[in-house]
């Protein structure tokens, strides 16, 4: 379901492999954190799905990635 509005262009769950490349952003609660040791993978859910997102590009990223809330309402972007 397309429900692009200011704060996301997809819903969580609606992202394919025909995105690649596209700008993306997203919003919805943190259901989970798994940290890989420098890797982190963040599970995004909304009323549509999940969907998961991997936060690698510096430490201060994953550093600040890492003390996020459980349940927290966050929006993630991704410039193609």
């Amino acid at each position: 379901m397309k429900t692009k509005t200011s704060y996301r262009t997809y819903s969580c769950g609606e992202l394919r492999e025909k995105n690649v490349g596209e700008e993306i952003k997203l919003s919805g609660y943190v259901d989970t954190i798994r940290d890989m040791g420098g890797i982190l993978f963040i599970d995004l859910r909304d009323y549509y799905g999940i969907t998961q997102v991997v936060v690698s590009d510096s430490e201060s990223a994953t550093d600040f990635a890492a003390r996020i809330p459980l349940e927290s309402t966050i929006q993630v972007s991704r410039k193609g």
